[in-house]
């Protein structure tokens, strides 16, 4: 299927060189709405929302955000993250207005084993445009994974 040209003003945004240096799209050649349809598909099918799992990746920013760039538990000692943080804020590349800080923050289980790494501006691309980034792209958060992690966390 073709780009829907209302959207394409954003694929611009999110190739890579506007906004970010890699981009947010990958290899992903599929239009934009195809990509997140498969992605929002997911997380339904699991009996989830798209708001809930960007939500909670924002929860773990904000923890980790009190940690001053030292290891917090969370989520009853389930989990441990670690914001790592640089001056300055990334632009939403649907420019809906949203800045997020740049970081990135680290989540391992109890055991110090890696878990997920994620942006602020990824848990906020996923909370509000279903934007789990393109196949490919480097900080592309697998929704299957994703679904994982909140469900162990939250038990739900």
């Amino acid at each position: 299927m073709k780009e829907n040209p209302a959207n394409q003003t954003i694929r611009d945004r999110l190739e890579p060189g506007l906004i970010s240096v890699e981009g947010f799209l990958g290899a992903d050649k599929r239009p934009l709405a195809d990509i997140i349809a498969a992605d929002t598909g997911e997380v339904e099918a699991a009996g989830l929302t798209v708001e809930q799992l960007g939500n909670f990746l924002e929860s773990l920013h904000v923890t980790a955000d009190a940690g001053w760039e030292g290891r917090v538990p969370a989520y009853d000692g389930k989990v441990s993250v670690r914001a790592d943080e640089t001056l300055g804020q990334i632009p939403c590349p649907f420019a809906c207005g949203a800045n997020c800080h740049k970081a990135v923050v680290g989540i391992k289980d109890a055991d110090g084993n890696d878990l997920l790494n994620f942006t602020p501006l990824a848990a906020h691309l996923i909370a509000a445009h279903g934007f789990f980034e393109g196949n490919g792209s480097p900080c592309r958060i697998e929704p299957k994974k994703l679904i994982e992690l909140y469900r162990f966390c939250t038990g739900e």
